[in-house]
């Protein structure tokens, strides 16, 4: 299915037009974006590289019941890849989520990026298997970050808005199955 992201601090209409398309077949889970109008600033340049500073698309991702701990999955319109094991601690007394990236040093998420004159369609697929870190059923949220040339957090898109200036909000994570069907 075909799901279009809304702005995440308002949870209205984008700005700019964002999908996601989420598939599962045969074990490998598969995130298509199509984001339009970019003007493709990157922050990154190599495999781990922070990403979210720059243009990109990005999952968060897992299974921990306790919704503690969980992957963060990014994409750069130059199909630059990001993958961490997040710890999220909760907030800090401005809000702001305290985090632990754990960088994963063998990727197991592949990934594809097709650009046209100002828009990109992202895909990034992995085994279902793979982004297990607990016990319970496995959640997720997917967002856009579009930076217009370089400002950083400017236009923030998400599946399931945060009301945030933030993403890694774990009360908004949604069920994947949910979103496979």
């Amino acid at each position: 299915m075909i799901y279009e992201l809304k702005d995440c601090r308002t949870g209205e209409k984008p700005i700019y037009d964002t999908t996601v398309e989420i598939t599962e077949k045969d074990g490998v889970v598969k995130f298509k974006f199509t984001a339009h109008h970019t003007e493709y600033y990157s922050s990154g340049e190599k495999y781990n590289d922070i990403h979210s500073a720059g243009d990109a698309c990005e999952i968060l991702i897992g299974s921990d019941p306790d919704r503690r701990f969980y992957y963060e999955i990014e994409i750069s319109p130059e199909n630059k890849l990001m993958c961490a094991l997040m710890e999220n601690k909760g907030d800090d007394e401005n809000c702001v989520p305290i985090l632990e990236i754990n960088f994963v040093e063998e990727c197991f998420v592949e990934s594809k990026v097709t650009c046209t004159e100002n828009s990109y369609e992202a895909t990034v697929s992995f085994p279902k298997e793979k982004i297990l870190s607990g016990d319970g059923e496995i959640y997720f949220n997917a967002y856009r970050l579009e930076t217009d040339g370089g400002e950083m957090d400017k236009h923030l898109f998400a599946l399931n808005p945060t009301m945030k200036p933030k993403f890694h909000r774990p009360s908004h994570f949604l069920w994947l199955n949910d979103y496979l069907k």
